[in-house]
């Protein structure tokens, strides 16, 4: 069933705890007393929201500092927060210090975020496979990978920031179709790459300080058209 974590709750797991939700998760912090996922030494494994196509999850107001990923006999996945299916909607929310592959990773969902920020990844920051939605008012601070990673997903995209970001600020593949607009990317390896089949419309968007290329397209399986 669904669960809820209200305003106020800090929670502080051990090295090996993770957290599995089966159904929605629902995070209702306010502004001054945000919900607080974090690690009790220098790091957690993370969290696993598994839903259904009628689950909706909404968090509002949280922070989820320091996860790792979750590795645990048969359970291995990429994210630090991971959702999948369903519809997940975010509002303030902040990822910090994420030693995982992606900070946050959602599969299969309708997605409707806003105002998040994903600052400090070892490596990506949020990874979006198969989802469909708009990601609005965030920012992408700090990542050793890409900031914000697609595949076969339609989503429009409105007022990001990219900043320091060693990769990819947007990678877009596997058959996407991205619209991105008023955004802002700096201090990047390449502002944007649409790759493998898809579709990237960008509108209003400003790029500086890249060390590769501003955008590039190019086809890395063969089985998808350019």
């Amino acid at each position: 069933g669904d669960i809820l974590f209200a305003e106020g709750v800090k929670l502080k797991f051990s090295h090996n705890a993770y957290l599995v939700v089966k159904g929605g998760m629902n995070v209702l912090g306010s502004p001054s007393s945000p919900v607080v996922f974090e690690s009790v030494g220098s790091n957690w494994k993370g969290i696993y929201v598994l839903g259904s196509p009628i689950s909706k999850s909404f968090i509002k107001n949280a922070v989820f500092k320091n996860t790792s990923g979750l590795n645990d006999g048969l359970l291995s996945l990429t994210g630090g927060v991971n959702f999948y299916a369903g519809t997940v909607k975010m509002d303030a929310v902040l990822f910090q210090l994420s030693s995982a592959e992606d900070s946050l990773n959602i599969v299969n969902a309708e997605i409707d975020i806003a105002n998040i920020s994903i600052i400090n990844s070892f490596s990506d920051g949020f990874d979006c496979d198969y989802c469909k939605g708009k990601i609005t008012n965030s920012l992408f601070d700090g990542m050793g990978g890409d900031g914000l990673d697609f595949s076969g997903s339609s989503v429009s995209l409105d007022k990001l920031t990219f900043k320091n970001i060693k990769d990819k600020a947007l990678s877009v593949g596997e058959a996407s179709s991205i619209k991105i607009s008023n955004t802002s990317m700096q201090n990047i390896g390449v502002g944007i790459a649409a790759k493998d089949g898809s579709y990237a419309s960008a509108t209003n968007i400003a790029i500086s300080n890249y060390a590769l290329h501003a955008a590039m397209t190019y086809s890395k399986k063969n089985y998808y058209d350019l």
